[in-house]
């Protein structure tokens, strides 16, 4: 009672684009607190103050628990993987295989990741294809 529990999700750059995972041990504590200023600095006086039990989870954590490059959101948040640049979520060389989630089209965020289990399932069932005979006759659409 009188106790609040607070995550605090930060951006950061994975251990293939960014800091190795060595370099954490002393970032990862620098960045915690220039995080607590901006929150302090933004109106939520007095947390840092308030902590009494925190866990510091970075990049080198995940990497050390099986994380390719220390990210356990997948692919990196860049222009290059937005979008339509992101991967398919059909898996080349499997004819078994559906992707959906925030490492496929169309991207991270609940809506997009949502979107994508809708798209996983209409490849599954085959729903939204344009059949052959439609396609022949110029009068593609969506079935």
């Amino acid at each position: 009672p009188g106790r609040h529990l607070h995550y605090v999700l930060a951006p950061c750059p994975h251990t293939g684009i960014g800091p190795g995972p060595a370099d954490w041990r002393d970032l990862g504590p620098r960045y915690r607190d220039a995080l607590l200023y901006e929150l302090e600095r933004r109106g939520l006086d007095g947390i840092a103050a308030a902590i009494e039990e925190e866990c510091l989870v970075t990049p080198a954590d995940w990497t050390e628990q099986g994380h390719a490059a220390g990210t356990p959101f997948s692919a990196a948040h860049t222009f290059a993987q937005t979008g339509p640049f992101r991967p398919r979520n059909l898996v080349r060389g499997t004819a078994n295989a559906v992707l959906a989630g925030c490492g496929t089209t169309p991207g991270v965020g609940v809506p997009p990741v949502l979107l994508s289990g809708k798209l996983a399932a209409a490849r599954i069932t085959g729903a939204g294809r344009i059949t052959g005979a439609r396609r022949a006759t110029g009068a593609a659409r969506m079935t």
